[in-house]
């Protein structure tokens, strides 16, 4: 087992509880302070880093299983579970993304929020936000502040002296980051996961992964191919150079022909004038 499928398998799973733990305190406080963040947005980030682990389990249970030449049932579910998973993480990323920048465009749903309570005469949500950041009302200290009354006693009876809009606001943006930091941390633990998992004897020598390794092991031996066929080309270039091609027959004879016996030259036909007086006599 590789240093990062023991990483993974070992702090994984801390990390994983402790991204929990961050999800579940942010959910709290946007409950506390009636932050204008889905409570929706809040329960899917808290469950994330558990589908997480679990989805992460029986993914490496599915390898081992494979691993042991039994039949591969369910890669088109997980394949399907993984890339709802990535879906999942980028929606909680960009809806938490949505309530921290830009700064101005937040105040108006603070403002609606705020106006929802006083109007719904909510006394016990607005003097938590004004007992958590020590201030009265929403732009003024006397906007639609609790107690209620026209204009509001808060300053004179809580002794506050400033308005809850930009810690209110400070306080979303803080919140809608923890939710972000969960659900990146939440992608970069997935993809180092599937890593180690790739990485493990168990995918390694999984029976549906040798056509893949089949089409590596050619694509790597083409080339050693290719090279030995260019270098017995570079071969028979080189001897067909030093012996070279001759258009015309060389006047020469061959060194094996000068270099003949003298047996072979005895042996060889031989014209004798005749010695017989039939007038056939070398005449000049």
């Amino acid at each position: 087992m590789t240093v990062l499928a023991k990483v993974a398998l070992l702090g994984g799973p801390l990390l994983l509880l402790l991204l929990t733990a961050i999800a579940g305190f942010a959910y709290s406080q946007i409950k506390f302070l009636s932050l204008p963040i889905p409570q929706a947005l809040t329960l899917f980030t808290v469950v994330l880093p558990l589908i997480t682990g679990f989805s992460t389990r029986v993914v490496y249970s599915f390898i081992q299983r494979s691993s042991r030449n039994e039949q591969n049932k369910l890669t088109i579910p997980l394949i399907a579970i993984i890339g709802f998973q990535l879906m999942y993480e980028t929606v909680v990323a960009t809806l938490a993304l949505t309530h921290i920048v830009p700064p101005d465009a937040l105040v108006c749903d603070l403002e609606k929020r705020w106006k929802k309570l006083a109007a719904a005469k909510d006394g016990d949500a607005i003097r938590a936000i004004q007992d958590s950041f020590k201030c009265c009302g929403f732009r003024t200290l006397i906007d639609a502040a609790f107690p209620w009354g026209q204009p509001s006693k808060c300053p004179e009876v809580f002794k506050y002296t400033k308005s809850c809009m930009k810690d209110w606001r400070k306080a979303e943006q803080i919140n809608a980051g923890l939710l972000l930091l969960v659900a990146v941390i939440v992608f970069i633990v997935k993809v180092l996961s599937v890593i180690a998992l790739l990485s493990s004897p168990s995918w390694t020598q999984s029976k549906w992964l040798r056509p893949f390794h089949r089409i590596r092991n050619e694509a790597l031996e083409e080339p050693e191919s290719a090279d030995s066929r260019a270098a017995m080309r570079r071969m028979i270039e080189q001897g067909v150079g030093a012996e070279g091609f001759h258009d015309e027959p060389s006047e020469e004879p061959p060194a094996r022909v000068l270099e003949a016996s003298p047996e072979n030259h005895e042996e060889s036909p031989r014209v004798v004038p005749s010695l017989l007086d039939s007038g056939n006599e070398w005449r000049d």
